[in-house]
């Protein structure tokens, strides 16, 4: 199936949530497939395939490793979330990557010629921090963000999809919607609902908010700011990807 277009950009995405996929291909000039959770669309003039990899560095990285294999991709885009570090973004804001790090430090660098198509297209340039849980406390955001230099971002599969992308010589950018602004915490029992894969369990989440009526409200918010990061991102996409490659 993915041979049918060897020279398609590879949009990765977590989970589906982090993207507004039916507003993508309700302006898609053309939809060639949608098969095993990979969607093949020309988006302008441009050929891609929307794939989600799974949340958490492990899973991310062998899924993003495994498409890229299929694929063989013109290019790798990685979208979706990410909590600001620093106060230089808002909720909403589009940020895309002039450097990818995680605890082994830099990954390779993201390929100049995508970063400056998107700064065009209208997101701010910042470091993306990948980490192994999320980060729920804002004075951990100080923290992190007094480590790096300049506007910076937190996240859990940038790192991944750069170094599977990179291993493999394939051009790479990471673009994200900011979610969480760096002086907003997020539920702190984020952490104890992660699996041993790195993944955040959905349904245990769901579990702990019912367990407890008061957390409610602040996980509705929570799924509604995803969303609304997701229509924003997509939006990006559309015009990022419009132009060809």
């Amino acid at each position: 199936m993915f041979a049918d277009h060897p020279t398609a950009v590879l949009v990765l995405t977590a989970i589906s949530e982090e993207l507004d996929l039916d507003a993508i291909l309700r302006r898609a000039s053309r939809i060639h497939y949608q098969w095993r959770g990979a969607v093949g669309a020309r988006i302008g003039t441009t050929d891609v395939v929307i794939a989600a990899t799974g949340d958490g560095a492990k899973r991310s990285a062998e899924k993003a490793g495994s498409l890229c294999e299929s694929l063989r991709p013109l290019a790798v885009v990685g979208a979706g979330i990410a909590g600001a570090l620093s106060p230089d973004f808002g909720a909403g804001a589009i940020v895309a990557s002039s450097r990818v790090r995680d605890s082994s430090g830099d990954a390779p660098a993201p390929d100049a010629r995508l970063l400056a198509r998107a700064l065009e297209a209208g997101a701010s340039a910042a470091t993306l921090l990948t980490v192994a849980r999320p980060v729920t406390d804002a004075a951990e955001k100080n923290r992190l963000a007094a480590s790096l230099e300049g506007p910076s971002a937190v996240d859990m599969e940038s790192a991944s999809w750069a170094r599977v992308a990179a291993s493999r010589g394939i051009p790479y950018l990471v673009v994200r919607s900011i979610s969480d602004r760096a002086d907003e915490g997020l539920p702190d029992y984020l952490v104890a609902c992660m699996g041993e894969d790195g993944a955040i369990r959905r349904g245990a989440v769901v579990a702990r908010a019912l367990a407890r009526p008061s957390r409610i409200p602040g996980l509705v918010r929570l799924r509604r700011r995803t969303l609304d990061c997701g229509k924003a991102l997509s939006l990006f996409l559309e015009r990022f990807l419009a132009d060809g490659f």
